[in-house]
């Protein structure tokens, strides 16, 4: 059995007084469908990367096998699938790739289209194939679920689930239960692996941390107690110092010298082993609640309108041009209501809720909206994202202590707020979006593929929000844990047939 050894490995970027992994030893199994978690900015992608050998670090790591790292690069997009993917796959037989082709649903033509021409899903099932095609590669797959819709990710984990040795990362919880037998956590202060999948990491981590928290409140305790001891002792030395000076207020003459000797001795020892003990319990505090994660709270206050119906949509189109992607379309939304548009990718749910926010004219028919509705809207393009904070907020009229204190709750470092925001994390710039949405009052949230590259705790927290505050919302997701929990309605979309 191959193994990956990792040892003392420490890494910084360049210019960076911080070190991203600082000291981590770690042996990792090759045949385990490994699952790496973390919250955004915490170092998952840079963890892969340093594994694909695409970074210097100190320390050691030892990898027997081949890394191969998805997404590829493809460097001439108007070329042929199968010359694009040669990279990694140059000495593969043919065949192989059209087995695991097959094997994802894809259809063999899809080697020799333009890449630019297959859908996204395609893209991220032809790159698959090749990563897998090969017998002396190490997978290291980075967000595989980005570009796939509810039935893509179906396809793509059962697809994961029968290969053995790959290293994966994926926030979408029911995609990670589907394909992962060990789980590789990114902490706050450690990196850990355990056994199983993301429901039983989970389970895992959540009693160890509430342990943590139990034995905490209980040294808390201790320390007030020892700490009232410590002050008692204290005042009767104090008394007994008074007495070896010959004074005596009681009353009662004088003081027995020698009987007082005895007993500042024996407070004395008292003293000290009440003050070991409260460094011994401060010592086993300190090892505690390391890596229990501080979320905050999310806090959302939507406009009530006087309507009751927000928005109707009746027999209408989806077109681009004069191509018809989506017809028959009706929906209704009213208030308090959170309806996910889903389908397949391609089927125009994102040029819909572009059309609802004035943004698109794509969506034709008989669409009515109630007046003076008041929209806030996440875009999935983070492309947009650049400068600088302060710029941004003033760009947007947000006021800068909400804002940021918004984005701190859904974990976002400080020390982000000075970055350019092409510098940041796919995550982090989500988080932006979000936290922008989340400032704005408003009676309807449009969101288009809100968590993509979003950590889990922060999907988790998204979803307490909308339960917790029960606004009007139409949104376009692929997580099925999150649109189970959160939506109160589905408008499924179905590809016209040419």
């Amino acid at each position: 059995m191959a193994q990956v050894l990792i040892h003392d490995l420490t890494f910084a970027y360049e210019g960076s007084y911080v070190n991203v992994f600082e000291h981590i030893s770690l042996t990792l199994d090759t045949c385990w469908r490994l699952g790496l978690v973390g919250r955004n900015g915490r170092g998952k992608t840079t963890f892969l990367r340093l594994l694909a050998g695409g970074l210097s670090y100190r320390g050691n790591i030892d990898m027997p096998l081949v890394p191969v790292y998805f997404p590829l690069n493809m460097e001439d997009p108007a070329g042929l699938s199968i010359d694009g993917i040669r990279s990694i796959a140059a000495h593969t037989p043919e065949w192989r790739l059209l087995r695991e082709l097959n094997l994802l649903q894809v259809d063999e033509s899809a080697l020799y289209r333009p890449y630019e021409t297959l859908s996204k899903g395609e893209q991220t099932k032809v790159q698959l194939a090749a990563l897998f095609a090969r017998e002396d590669g190490y997978p290291l797959i980075d967000e595989p679920t980005n570009h796939l819709d509810i039935q893509g990710r179906e396809a793509v984990s059962g697809y994961l689930r029968g290969k053995d040795g790959f290293l994966l990362v994926s926030h979408d919880r029911a995609f990670l239960n589907h394909c992962v037998d060990h789980v590789l956590s990114i902490n706050r202060k450690d990196v850990t692996v355990r056994k199983g999948d993301y429901e039983t990491f989970r389970r895992d981590m959540e009693r160890q941390n509430q342990h943590e928290r139990d034995e905490n409140q209980r040294l808390q305790k201790e320390i007030r107690r020892l700490t009232e001891s410590a002050r008692r002792t204290a005042q009767w030395s104090q008394a007994v110092e008074k007495s070896k000076r010959g004074i005596d207020r009681s009353g009662g003459g004088a003081c027995d010298k020698g009987y007082i000797g005895a007993r500042s001795a024996d407070m004395m020892k008292r003293s000290l082993h009440t003050k070991q003990q409260r460094e011994r319990a401060l010592e086993e505090k300190s090892s505690l609640l390391k890596n229990v994660e501080k979320v905050g709270e999310l806090r959302l206050s939507p406009l009530i309108h006087h309507s009751k119906t927000l928005v109707e949509v009746r027999d209408a189109q989806v077109r681009y041009g004069d191509r018809v992607i989506c017809d028959r379309l009706s929906l209704t939304l009213r208030r308090g209501e959170r309806l996910a548009i889903t389908g397949k990718n391609g089927t125009g749910k994102s040029s819909i809720l572009r059309s609802i926010c004035g943004l698109s004219t794509a969506l034709r028919g008989d669409i009515s909206m109630a007046g003076g509705l008041r929209i806030s809207y996440v875009s999935q393009d983070t492309d947009t994202l650049r400068g600088f904070l302060k710029a941004y907020m003033e760009t947007w009229g947000l006021d800068e202590t909400l804002f940021k204190t918004v984005l701190r709750n859904m974990d976002f470092d400080r020390e982000q707020f000075d970055k350019d925001l092409r510098d940041i994390s796919e995550g982090q710039k989500k988080k932006i979006l979000l936290a922008t949405s989340l400032c704005q009052q408003a009676h309807l949230y449009v969101w288009d593929e809100p968590l993509n590259y979003m950590d889990i705790l922060s999907r988790v927290q998204v979803e307490k929000l909308l339960l917790d505050a029960k606004p009007a919302m139409l949104l376009v997701e692929h997580d099925r844990a999150f649109l189970d929990r959160v939506c109160t309605g589905t408008v499924e979309l179905h590809p016209v047939t040419p």
